[in-house]
């Protein structure tokens, strides 16, 4: 079973997603709270699988608890953000959330979760027998209509600011970025993700070719595409740094 905690500060909120839930037999729903001090209380007394939190609540927000809730602790509850806004989800799939669903929660969105959710603790469950268990999955949150759609790192190509808006490309979609190439670019780990040109920060797993442009630049053409990104005079010391290439 799936131990769950719900916390949101309006009860109709907390009751459709009671019900959502416990349409799936192995959830159990063992708590509700309606702000993060009892939240705080029911984690102290029960061993949670998982809390599906609001961030935006009276006196203290969803973020703060999911920030507070490794300490001291080994195996965390995992996190799933439900919520009416989209603005938050970078800063929530950097605290390493689950999935980032937006109300109203749809059953199918919803399976979605529980899937990932039951894969995610049985690698938790091998891991406590000796088996070592899968990476914790990492994700960029990007923005498709009103839903935030949650892509693995490793999925992303490049991210490109075009005036206003920031976009991350994988080899089969484009979907907007709520966040700037600076707050990327502080959030992604420097070894996988490297800021080429003032408006993109590009794989470096995702590099097919690297080919001498002009002027000591350079244009990286990526796996599986037709894509090229621009690699900026002042950065080209930097990627032959990393490849390499004296």
């Amino acid at each position: 079973m799936l131990r769950a905690l719900i916390v949101d500060d309006e009860p109709p909120a907390r009751a459709e997603l009671r019900y959502q839930l416990e349409r799936h037999p192995d959830v159990e729903v063992i708590g509700e709270a309606a702000n993060v001090r009892e939240a705080q209380e029911l984690i102290r007394a029960v061993e949670y699988d998982v809390l599906f939190l609001d961030i935006q609540m009276p006196s203290a927000s969803g973020l703060e608890l999911a920030q507070k809730l490794h300490q001291g602790r080994l195996r965390p509850p995992y996190v799933v953000f439900v919520t009416a806004h989209d603005a938050h989800a970078l800063p929530a799939f950097s605290l390493g959330a689950v999935d980032y669903l937006l109300k109203p929660v749809s059953k199918e969105r919803l399976a979605e979760t529980l899937e990932r959710l039951r894969h995610l603790r049985g690698g938790a469950q091998q891991d406590l027998v000796g088996t070592p268990a899968p990476a914790a999955p990492r994700f960029l949150a990007g923005v498709q209509g009103d839903r935030a759609v949650p892509v693995p790192l490793a999925e992303v190509s490049y991210l490109v600011a075009e005036g206003d808006q920031v976009f991350l490309v994988t080899q089969g979609r484009r979907l907007q970025v709520r966040a700037t190439l600076a707050d990327l670019q502080d959030t992604l780990p420097d070894q996988e993700f490297f800021r080429c040109h003032r408006g993109y920060i590009v794989n470096l797993n995702a590099i097919a070719e690297i080919v001498p442009f002009f002027n000591g630049t350079y244009t990286l053409r990526l796996k599986g595409s037709r894509e090229e990104v621009p690699v900026s005079r002042a950065n080209a010391r930097r990627l032959r740094e990393h490849f390499g290439l004296g």
